[in-house]
């Protein structure tokens, strides 16, 4: 997923970008906050979930890094 931030002219604002969806805030540190819980989230452990029959692997899976490219 690539993550980035642009400024809007008009109507003033900002965009942060996620591949082709956009959401749209008033304030740069809005903006900013909303993309560093993201990036908190995806970095996060994430441990694959067990089918029946199967063990829980030992240790959890690490989501790939994310690539946040702030253009402002």
């Amino acid at each position: 997923m690539n993550i980035k931030i642009t400024e809007r002219q008009a109507p003033h604002g900002w965009v942060v970008h996620l591949d082709d969806w956009e959401v749209s805030f008033k304030h740069q540190q809005t903006a900013q906050d909303f993309v560093d819980r993201l990036q908190a989230r995806i970095d996060a452990p994430h441990v694959w979930p067990a089918t029946l029959g199967q063990t829980l692997l030992t240790e959890p899976f690490r989501a790939r890094r994310v690539g946040v490219a702030s253009l402002v």
